[in-house]
């Protein structure tokens, strides 16, 4: 499998063609969940706990990285919450999952927005999760001997990307890229979307793949990569 190359396919077929043991941590900001669209039948307000397709996609993703992350290796997940259809618990619903087959939720980073969407007659809703995982509960954190002390706080502004409208602030993948794996290590997104993840591993030395089922999107995080790597060979002249 060739490194440093996003797949124009579904995150599920390029994880099973990797080999056993051969990520060094995972990193991904998942597509949302449609908050507006009512998963079960009938009227009234249901407690939802499985949200259809993007649901179980994900249990599929926990489940193959059981086998093709490393011993030691981490899985960082970016997860929001809405109100909508009693989605506030959500995240840790996805983490329950998560949880029963087999990964430990080793921490919890909170990212807090600098700019959210205001809301009325509700809080603002103005922060998100990152639950890290592993399939050991007391794996060292590759950075413990170099980072010192550093809180699970990140604070910075939403982005807003043209063609992609949820790109995730590269200040998220490059927190959880330093803290859990070290330089030349392999780093997949199974959801690359406009490729924040890809652009944060070319700026801190580590390899990456990532995977994405939207060709527009796929292109759009190449373009940005390239754009890095022009960037960086100009200043050496």
């Amino acid at each position: 499998m060739d490194l440093n190359k996003i797949y124009f396919e579904d995150c599920l077929e390029t994880m099973n063609r990797m080999p056993d043991n051969f990520l060094d941590c995972i990193v991904t900001s998942p597509p949302y969940f449609n908050a507006a669209k009512k998963y079960q039948r009938g009227t009234g307000v249901h407690y939802v706990k499985d949200v259809g397709e993007p649901m179980y996609t994900m249990l599929d993703v926990f489940e193959l990285s059981l086998t093709k992350l490393k011993d030691n290796g981490f899985f960082c997940i970016n997860l929001g919450y809405s109100y909508g259809e009693t989605g506030v618990m959500r995240p840790f619903h996805v983490m329950d999952r998560a949880q029963r087959l087999g990964l430990f939720v080793v921490d919890v980073i909170i990212w807090k927005k600098r700019n959210p969407i205001p809301l009325q007659r509700r809080l603002t809703n103005s922060f998100e999760y990152i639950f890290v995982l592993s399939k050991h509960p007391n794996n060292k954190y590759p950075s413990s001997d170099r980072i010192g002390y550093k809180h699970n706080f990140i604070e910075t502004s939403v982005k807003s990307g043209k063609g992609h409208s949820a790109v995730y602030p590269i200040e998220v993948p490059r927190f959880c890229i330093d803290v859990f794996s070290n330089e030349n290590d392999l780093i997949y997104d199974p959801f690359m979307g406009s490729g924040t993840t890809a652009l944060a591993c070319a700026e801190m030395n580590r390899n990456y793949i990532g995977s994405d089922i939207a060709s527009q999107y796929v292109d759009m995080a190449n373009n940005r990569i390239e754009e890095y790597k022009l960037k960086s060979q100009s200043k050496l002249f």
